[in-house]
């Protein structure tokens, strides 16, 4: 048996994929010596070795068997001539249904619909292709706990969500209406 194990590389368009070693070694013992297989099988205990006992594989330890890799995620599709109103509407919907409730929260109530009707063209573009990035970099993003891409940065409503994120009036978060 091969453990897996995946680590995922800060830039939002790649992984690393580890494959660090087999499985500990573990022997089998039979308290009985009888020639029925049922018998042995109800008896025998399983011992693994205490190569892992203390701790984790270190990443220092070439362990035997691995193999790294980076796997390119290409970028979706974008629809071709997209109506704005279209647009909007994706977005609008996009928004909410990141993966993660933090992100979900953060992003729905800063982009409502009144936010999203006075977004011009360029603005959602860029909320296009902020909304690709990975759910956990772009909440540490956000939340200023990692550094922000200088290109992310340059995002014409980014200073603002920011600014929304911290959430000054402590607020209780929850996700606005799609009907009025």
């Amino acid at each position: 048996m091969i453990a897996h194990l995946v680590r995922l590389v800060p830039r939002s368009s790649t992984r690393a994929l580890f494959v660090p070693r087999a499985l500990p070694r573990f022997s089998s013992s039979s308290s009985s010596s009888s020639s029925n297989p049922s018998s042995n099988a109800a008896a025998t205990t399983t011992t693994f070795s205490n190569e892992w006992a203390t701790a984790p594989p270190t990443p220092n330890s070439q362990p035997e068997g691995r193999i790294e890799f980076t796997i390119r995620i290409p970028k979706p599709i974008r629809p071709i001539n997209e109506d704005i109103e279209a647009k909007r509407a994706r977005l609008l919907w996009s928004v909410r249904k990141r993966g993660i409730l933090e992100c979900d929260l953060l992003l729905s109530t800063f982009v409502d619909k009144d936010r999203l009707k006075r977004m011009s063209a360029i603005e959602l573009e860029q909320l296009d292709s902020l909304l690709e990035e990975n759910d956990w970099d772009l909440y540490y993003w956000i939340t200023q706990a990692k550094p922000v891409p200088e290109e992310v940065k340059a995002y014409g409503f980014w200073e603002d969500l920011v600014e929304h994120s911290k959430n000054k009036r402590k607020d209780i978060l929850r996700m606005p209406a799609l009907k009025e």
